[in-house]
């Protein structure tokens, strides 16, 4: 009888006892957390906890101000709860039923009691409470997922830790459970998997871990508008390099913090006057032609080519004109809504130069729709170094800073992102095309250029018909010629005089005296230049060379 009862009787009891042990194994009474589910009053919501610290911060910002969300466990379960009542509005209501109160969703065979989560250090436990109906009998069981987070600007990582059913951990199933899925579906479960996250993220079943590539959820969001999609993930770039975001767990609250106040700059920018503008191809070629004065007078203080300067303002005239398609209204390249109360403006880049310094600024300004004075102001200052090739004035860019941070050229084209779709822009540089064909048009050919006493200055190719010694003999008998003409201004007429007197003193500086009449020059207005130039016109006639000889020396 015991032979019997060991080959008959003990295997039967094993085999009703494993799905004994396992039910006894997979059940797990959980308790739902009333009181993370209990609000103080304060709805949650997620957009209102952003409006608020956006608002706060544009109120009131200096270069230490920090923009700070937090989600503690209880207010994370709140928005969950908010999410149940949309399904049950009578989920754990008092007053309600029973069946109504304690279960999320109620059906004959099972009851959902809800989801809630767990925030330890690093660690999201996301549990589950499931009630399953046989007869009058309610079997109790919960699935546990245990998630360690890490995030910063560039990736999202979730690490599976822990899978529990009931008390069963199942976490080490996943190699059994590749090979059920493959022999089901034909592809193994890493396959499967990253098939349904669509390219934004990537799952490794070895390492249990979910890879979000934020630069592809960035663009998987907007894909609608690739521009704004790259100028999200430029900004996300500038951030990360200079640490700016910090984003984790702390004292039982995920937390993310951007220390935007580091990049406040609120210098005022620089902004053209709508009366300076250039409208029109014929404005840029008469504007240009201008500037004949100042190559005339350039041949005193040289010995090789004569040259013309453009300071800020001209530079910052021609940049606005050929931006002009671009501007979204005047001065203002980009305009994007952020969190429907918020506005962010980019604006047209303009130029500024400390002696041989120069450097492209493009101010960005966030500002509340609701209170426009509320405001955050930074200027990103791009130190460049202009050049000429072929027919294109290029301007290189190399360092970028913003307040208190800087970027590398590593992320300067996307930083440029933020002048929008333009053709001024070429491999990462500002480039002017075609800019020696529109000086041509006025006469000129542009050979060099470079930065000097704070002016783009531009050096004009001649050719070598009439000596360089004779062109600056005919332009000091036409100065001496102007020089007490009633008809020009006053201030001309003096500065005028200087030049002469550089030229004949021996310890005159040439170079500074025809720089101080061109901005004397430029300080007048439209009309009076025009008599200047008349004057200068008329004497030429009775000169050895006449105006349109001397610029007419240059080759076409």
């Amino acid at each position: 009888m015991k032979f019997l009862f060991k080959v008959i009787v003990i295997p039967i009891l094993s085999i009703v006892a494993i799905p004994l042990i396992t039910l006894a194994v997979l059940y797990k009474s959980v308790e739902i957390p009333v009181e993370d589910f209990t609000s103080d009053g304060n709805t949650v919501v997620l957009t209102d906890m952003i409006t608020e610290e956006m608002d706060a911060f544009l109120a009131n910002n200096d270069s230490d101000s920090v923009i700070s969300l937090g989600v503690a466990q209880k207010e994370a379960n709140l928005l969950l709860k908010e999410t149940f009542l949309s399904i049950n509005d009578q989920y754990l209501d008092e007053n309600a039923a029973s069946d109504d109160k304690n279960y999320v969703l109620k059906e004959d065979m099972y009851g959902y009691q809800g989801t809630w989560v767990d925030f330890n250090e690093d660690m999201v436990e996301i549990e589950s409470g499931i009630h399953i109906f046989v007869a009058n009998f309610t079997y109790k069981t919960r699935l546990l997922i245990a998630f360690k987070l890490e995030a910063d600007t560039e990736e999202i990582v979730l690490t599976l830790d822990k899978l529990t059913i009931g008390n069963l951990p199942l976490a080490w199933a996943f190699g059994a459970a590749d090979w059920a899925v493959t022999q089901i579906t034909g592809n193994d479960l890493e396959a499967t998997i990253n098939d349904q996250l669509n390219g934004v993220a990537t799952f490794d079943p070895t390492t249990r871990e979910i890879r979000v590539d934020v630069q592809t959820l960035v663009d998987s969001q907007l894909s609608d508008d690739p521009q704004q999609a790259a100028l999200v993930n430029s900004l996300m770039a500038f951030v990360d390099e200079n640490e700016l975001f910090d984003i984790g767990f702390t004292d039982g609250s995920f937390d993310a913090n951007l220390a935007l106040g580091k990049t406040k700059d609120d210098t005022p920018p620089f902004e053209l006057d709508a009366t300076d503008r250039i409208m029109t191809e014929a404005d840029l070629t008469a504007m240009l032609e201008s500037k004949a004065t100042s190559l005339i007078l350039s041949t005193l203080s040289t010995t090789t080519n004569p040259y013309i300067e453009f300071g800020e303002l001209t530079l910052n005239k021609v940049l606005d004109y050929m931006l002009r398609d671009q501007q979204v209204a005047p001065g203002v390249l980009q305009e994007v809504v952020l969190f429907e109360n918020y506005v962010m403006r980019a604006y047209v880049p303009y130029v500024t130069m400390t002696d041989t310094v120069f450097v492209v600024n493009i101010p960005l300004k966030i500002s509340s729709i609701a209170e426009p004075t509320n405001t955050f102001q930074t200027i990103i200052k791009i130190d460049a170094t202009p050049s000429m090739s072929g027919s294109d004035l290029v301007i290189t860019l190399n360092q970028l800073t913003a307040g208190e941070v800087s970027v590398t050229n590593e992320h300067l084209a996307n930083i440029l992102t933020l002048l929008g779709d333009t053709d001024l822009i070429v491999d990462g540089n500002i480039v002017i095309q075609d800019f020696d064909q529109q000086m041509n048009q006025a006469g000129m050919s542009i050979d060099t250029v470079e930065v000097v006493n704070s002016k783009l200055r531009m050096y004009v190719e001649l050719s070598d018909q009439i000596p360089l010694g004779d062109i600056q003999d005919a332009i000091e008998d036409v100065l001496t010629g102007i020089s007490d003409n009633p008809d020009i201004p006053a201030e001309i007429d003096t500065a005028v005089d200087d030049v002469l007197n550089s030229l004949t003193d021996p310890s005159g500086d040439p170079e500074q005296a025809v720089e101080d009449f061109m901005e004397t020059f430029e300080g007048l207005d439209e009309e009076e230049q025009q008599v200047v130039y008349d004057a200068l016109q008329d004497e030429f006639e009775n000169s050895e060379y006449s105006l349109d000889e001397i610029l007419g020396l240059i080759p076409e």
